[in-house]
């Protein structure tokens, strides 16, 4: 079930506390930006360092090891992928044991907890009986209208945790070979951009793959903008390809 946004929603007070400043990691000189909300300190941006990108190679899926994407780009051309529209507006997609791996000094990938904190911050923590959170709730986490295909400038609770997530989509594995011929084939798949936001959370310390993100989910029809927001558990699978938002360790 999708929350439905509707035009009517009202200015709703800020009750948490705000306060923005930069990081530069110095392997790259990129400065990201950076959003304090009730004492934690988050990425206010998608992370973005990139020390090698894999293609659509079939064994780039299968290797345990770290694996960085950009969207769309299937060569191994660090600088190729770095000058692409995609990179610039979404930053890089990561495995989970490269977002793990590429963790600047200092920051880690937010737990649940982390998650939680920072949802009931904005919005006391609210949900439907689906488990879906409130759509104002979701307002104030997304940021840049354009990538979310929206143009109406009356939802004003927009992006005011400052936060600016944003859909970048997911590389999803595809099945490696061909069902029937038993041949190789392009393996990974590229999805969702522009109507998927998904952020890898740290992982719990149960098996293997029990692997968890925060997800917002976006669609647009002719009559109505829908989001909905939830979490994603034990569906994820390590070799995925996700956003990442760090943390800074406190």
């Amino acid at each position: 079930m999708l929350l439905a946004l509707c035009s009517c929603v009202k200015d709703r007070p800020i009750k948490f506390s705000q306060k923005y400043s930069t990081y530069t990691d110095n392997r790259d000189g990129y400065e990201y930006k950076t959003v304090t909300i009730d004492g934690t300190t988050w990425f206010a941006e998608n992370f973005r360092y990139l020390p090698s990108v894999d293609g659509n190679d079939v064994d780039s899926v299968l290797f345990d090891g770290p694996r960085y994407y950009v969207y769309n780009y299937n060569g191994t051309n660090i600088n190729e992928a770095k000058a692409t529209d995609e990179y610039k507006k979404y930053g890089v997609l990561y495995n989970y044991n490269a977002a793990v791996k590429c963790c600047p000094d200092g920051w880690r990938l937010p737990t649940k907890d982390d998650f939680e904190k920072l949802i009931k911050s904005i919005n006391n923590d609210k949900q439907d009986k689906y488990g879906c959170f409130e759509y104002y709730t979701i307002l104030m986490l997304c940021g840049d209208r354009n990538l979310w295909g929206l143009d109406d400038s009356t939802y004003t609770l927009f992006n005011v945790s400052g936060l600016t997530m944003i859909p970048g989509g997911a590389m999803q594995p595809q099945h490696p070979y061909d069902m029937y011929s038993g041949e190789k084939k392009d393996s990974i798949g590229f999805e969702n951009i522009g109507t998927l936001c998904s952020i890898w959370e740290k992982k719990r310390g149960r098996e293997k793959n029990y692997l968890s993100a925060l997800q917002i989910e976006h669609d647009t029809t002719p009559t109505q903008i829908d989001f909905r927001m939830h979490e994603m558990e034990s569906s994820m699978p390590e070799i995925c390809g996700l956003s990442v938002r760090y943390v800074r360790d406190e």
